[in-house]
């Protein structure tokens, strides 16, 4: 009788048991690739220890009966088709994940269960012919002539797996691809070797492996998950969205933002801050359980789904519902505000990079919306075509210097003359058409452009002052970015601009918005006493609009207060607007702040505001903007006619 080793499968169980125990002791968040990993743990285990007690039971039969033997050696045999069978599913569920249609999944899965099934069926007729194994008239063990039919089951699923994984390659995981390139040949080496010396039992370090490498492969994937919520990570989302679009598949992207979350930091604190964002992650895969939710910035989470079959509409609906209700975490109880972007893919030709940018765009375009969901379709495709092509136009236009300072004179009511200007920056395509500011300029800032563009405007408006060509143009303002003032080469950087043209720094004036100066209050207040000791001066430009604070302009050294044009809306024929810009007026000049009244659009505003005592006018009925070639003549006409009318 032969005489087996036990040795590589006691070995192969001290493996499986540490192996369960690590798994154990990571207390990962339950699902089903978890699961199928651990019952395949389960299965291994319980392989090996029941080879080990067929090998002892094998070696005494002499003295059990017969049909102990029989039984649990048709066990082992039947627990060893059923341990390939869920390991091969496991696998083939790996090789697929990223795989919206199920044909090829369920192909496979008829396969393991015919083939098991087949098998299962041997092992019953086995009991009468003896054709696996069987036990002679001295209750010797022997092997029948389709004992090694087990690994001609194995063979053919590996076989099946191979296939699967090289006509779904291009969709296929990292971690995955590194599994079907070690498993495959190192199994089928184990099987040779056992064929070649059958005295040393192998299954169970052929499984071990098998479980091993799995185990590695799961490892791999923690990098990919996020530390506070445990979904995936902005990395696994894009490795999906490459894997998905690779292979042309047909799905549903949704990317959510979470609005003004610094207020739930605040009220409640970080920590609670931190414990809505891990609900956050929760209640998105207790909705969509048959997508996976990625946590993908900050307070941004995205959802890839399958195609939908109604359009996407449910979905978004349901996540409307969801935010638009109080949510409570302890005594913590707020409404998370959300803005929600989505994308259908049809087998489309883009790129990941695309993807996330058409996600973002949409979402951008959401957050200034009034709050619906935005959805990447034809109009957002334009604009943001359109998006594309003026970032791309701007930096065209900075290589080949074709972006041009235009001037709008300001009227000084004092002196009865035009004595200062506003610099503006002008675009215009290739073809002359005129790019309007205010499609530019925000753009500008959110390309990272704005610096290089404030910069040319503080060089061309230096360049015309210390010309001496505008004898009568006493001072320019210019506009500065919240980037500038940010910058700790500001003050140096404008020091050796006014140095290099020889000229004297009360010419320069600085128009800045609340906005930006509220952005960061003690910054811009240190480098406006800063500039304001160089002897530059601040103008608040745009007091009237939405972020108007009166302690804006107290607190920090403006010489002069910008009224924006949305004041003079009404006025002068509206006693109201009347008595708000005479009040406003008349309170800056008690804190010694001059005003400018912007939006002049008529002869009874200019009348009025001057004889209300404003002291600067801006406006169309005064000036337009204009090029510098025109600026000359400009003033040199007025200043004859010595009339605020052009």
């Amino acid at each position: 009788m032969v005489r087996w080793s036990l040795s590589a499968e006691l070995f192969s169980a001290i493996i499986l048991a540490l192996l369960m125990l690590s798994y154990r002791g990571q207390k990962q968040a339950p699902t089903r690739r978890g699961q199928m990993y651990q019952i395949c743990l389960w299965l291994s285990m319980g392989s090996i220890l029941l080879n080990v007690l067929c090998v002892l039971t094998i070696d005494y039969a002499l003295h059990l009966p017969l049909w102990l033997n029989l039984l649990l050696n048709s066990l082992y045999f039947f627990v060893v088709v059923v341990m390939a069978t869920v390991m091969a599913a496991h696998l083939f569920e790996l090789i697929l994940e990223h795989v919206y249609d199920s044909h090829c999944l369920r192909k496979a899965r008829r396969l393991l269960v015919g083939l098991a099934l087949l098998f299962t069926a041997a092992v019953l007729w086995n009991l009468e012919s003896g054709i696996l194994f069987y036990f002679d008239d001295q209750n010797a063990y022997q092997r029948g002539p389709l004992n090694s039919l087990g690994y001609g089951f194995l063979t053919v699923e590996l076989l099946a797996l191979v296939v699967c994984y090289l006509r779904n390659r291009r969709s296929v995981s990292r971690s995955m691809v590194h599994v079907m390139r070690t498993l495959p040949p190192l199994v089928v080496l184990l099987m040779v070797f056992q064929w070649l010396y059958p005295e040393i039992l192998l299954n169970g370090a052929i499984v071990t492996m098998a479980d091993l490498i799995l185990y590695i492969s799961f490892q791999s994937r923690r990098v990919e998950l996020d530390s506070l919520t445990g979904v995936g990570n902005r990395n696994s989302f894009c490795n999906e969205l490459t894997l998905r679009l690779a292979s042309r598949q047909r799905f549903h992207v949704i990317l959510l933002g979470l609005q003004q979350f610094a207020d739930i930091n605040r009220r409640f604190g970080h920590q609670m801050g931190d414990a809505f964002l891990y609900e956050t992650a929760l209640q998105l895969e207790k909705y969509f359980p048959q997508g996976r939710v990625f946590r993908v910035g900050n307070v941004e989470f995205a959802l890839l789904l399958p195609y939908p079959d109604d359009g996407g509409s449910a979905r978004l609906q349901v996540l409307q519902d969801c935010f638009g209700r109080p949510w409570s975490l302890g005594a913590a109880q707020a409404v998370l505000s959300v803005r929600l972007a989505d994308l259908l893919c049809d087998r489309a030709d883009w790129t990941m990079g695309q993807v996330l940018e058409f996600l973002e765009y949409s979402l951008d375009l959401a957050r200034k919306g009034g709050g619906e969901p935005v959805r990447f379709q034809a109009q957002a495709a334009r604009l943001f075509q359109r998006r594309k092509e003026l970032v791309a136009l701007m930096r065209q236009s900075l290589r080949e210097h074709r972006f041009r300072v235009w001037y709008q004179p300001v009227w000084d009511a004092a002196n009865r003359a035009f004595t200062s200007a506003e610099a503006l920056l002008r675009l215009s395509t290739p073809a002359g058409e005129p790019v309007p500011p205010s499609e530019f300029i925000p753009l500008a800032e959110e390309s990272g452009l704005i610096d290089e563009l404030s910069w040319l405007v503080v060089e061309e408006v230096c360049r015309l002052l210390s010309s001496g060509a505008l004898p009568g143009l006493e001072s320019v303002s210019i506009n500065l970015s919240m980037q500038q003032f940010l910058d700790p080469d500001l003050i140096p950087r404008l020091r050796r601009c006014l140095e290099h043209y020889g000229l004297s720094p009360d010419r320069l004036k600085i128009e800045i918005t609340e906005r930006v100066a509220v952005q960061d209050v003690e910054r811009t207040a240190s480098v406006m006493a800063q500039l304001s000791d160089l002897g530059i001066y601040f103008y608040l430009d745009d007091f009237g609009t939405g972020w108007s604070n009166l302690s804006c302009a107290l607190d920090m050294p403006f010489q002069c207060v910008k009224l924006d044009h949305s004041l003079l809306t009404t006025y002068p024929d509206n006693p109201q607007s009347c008595r708000l810009v005479h009040g406003l007026i008349s309170l800056f000049h008690e804190l010694d702040i001059q005003v400018v009244a912007e939006g002049v659009e008529s002869q009874a505003q200019a009348d009025a505001l001057t004889a209300c005592g404003v002291d600067w006018l801006q406006g169309y009925y005064l000036a337009r903007p204009m090029p510098e070639e025109e600026l000359l003549p400009f003033l040199q006409n007025t200043q004859k006619e010595m009339s605020p009318r052009v």
